[in-house]
């Protein structure tokens, strides 16, 4: 049998992409995985912490008789040195938020290779399933790269198109990039073995960047259309969520919506106008109403009600602009805690 590549893993501790590459790897006649480095000790990547589901990577990794470096910096002398004596065919980093510079690139015979979750030129950087949802697209991409100095910047390996479904939220495209993410490794195991591979250069003219949603991105802003709100409510959905603040100072976790067709209210109220009918729990935006369907409460999902959101509960038939229950626009401060 011909000899298999030598490849080392890199991806953080609890990465939901890590562990399913760990165990492809691990298994794949045509790979010999030789170490897997990942997250220094205490540290876990975000994306992953409120999943119902926990991965170790190190514990996996370590049951398949695999070795596991976790070191400070990744591009330390000595990891180079490890690495060096290894002598990987390929690096593949899947999931790992510390940037590998020349000299580490440099200790893969052949490649290092990089899964990245986006339609690369767009939307390099971190975390770009928030974007593609708070942006509203309707088609997006993962791209497997030849790694070089730059951040998300090599020329592409291959790419794999992955339509978004109704109502996608940054952790249903998140999920569904994971599982697109494995079939492309699979289908690139064997051109990485016979060395057949190509490579075509970026557009970087095409290319934008985001780094992590910051904890504005998370702010509700009801000046904008409804359609944009509920794009950043899908964005937010499951952790850390968008929310709001009442006017008494109450956070509101919103973590459904949907557009309404059929609200109280005839045309626009004043934007962050809250409204509970018979019918539901709308709130007013720069065009329209959307209704308010599920909130945070002590970290469950629960359905709005009028214990949950407090006001005033109407009949439809009582709804004036004298109803509608305000936001506080001011109270936007990144100390205040929930009380819901």
């Amino acid at each position: 049998m011909k000899n298999r590549v030598k490849i080392v893993l890199f991806t953080e501790i609890n990465s939901k992409l890590g562990s399913p590459f760990l165990r492809v790897l691990s298994a794949h006649p045509l790979v010999e995985l030789k170490a897997v480095v990942t997250s220094p000790k205490d540290v876990l990547c975000n994306y992953f912490v409120n999943d119902t589901t926990q991965v170790d990577v190190e514990t996996e990794a370590e049951a398949l008789g695999v070795m596991v470096l976790r070191p400070d910096r990744v591009n330390a002398p000595e990891v180079i040195d490890a690495l060096t004596d290894i002598g990987p065919d390929y690096l593949i980093v899947a999931n790992f938020q510390q940037l590998l510079k020349s000299r580490l690139l440099a200790t893969a015979g052949i490649a290092a290779i990089n899964f990245h979750p986006s339609p690369l030129p767009r939307y390099a950087g971190l975390a770009p399933f928030y974007w593609i949802i708070r942006n509203g697209d309707r088609q997006s991409s993962i791209s497997v790269i030849k790694m070089d100095e730059g951040l998300d910047t090599g020329p592409i390996i291959m790419q794999r198109q992955i339509p978004l479904r109704e109502g996608e939220t940054s952790l249903s495209l998140r999920t569904l990039q994971e599982e697109q993410n494995i079939l492309m490794l699979l289908e690139l195991i064997p051109l990485l073995a016979s060395g057949s591979f190509t490579c075509m250069p970026q557009d970087l003219k095409q290319r934008t960047y985001f780094g992590l949603p910051a904890e504005d991105d998370y702010f509700l802003d009801f000046s904008l259309s409804a359609k944009s709100v509920l794009n950043q409510i899908r964005a937010g959905y499951r952790y850390p969520g968008s929310y709001f603040f009442l006017e008494d100072g109450t956070r509101v976790v919103v973590l459904t919506a949907a557009l309404a067709t059929d609200h109280p209210m005839q045309g626009p109220g004043i934007p962050g106008g809250v409204v509970h009918t018979s019918r539901g729990t709308f709130i007013s935006t720069a065009d329209g109403w959307l209704q308010l369907l599920t909130v945070d409460v002590q970290g469950v999902e629960a359905p709005v009600s009028a214990i949950n959101l407090p006001g005033m509960v109407l009949d439809t038939s009582e709804i004036s602009a004298d109803a509608v229950l305000p936001v506080n626009s001011d109270t936007h401060r990144p100390g205040i805690q929930p009380l819901i």
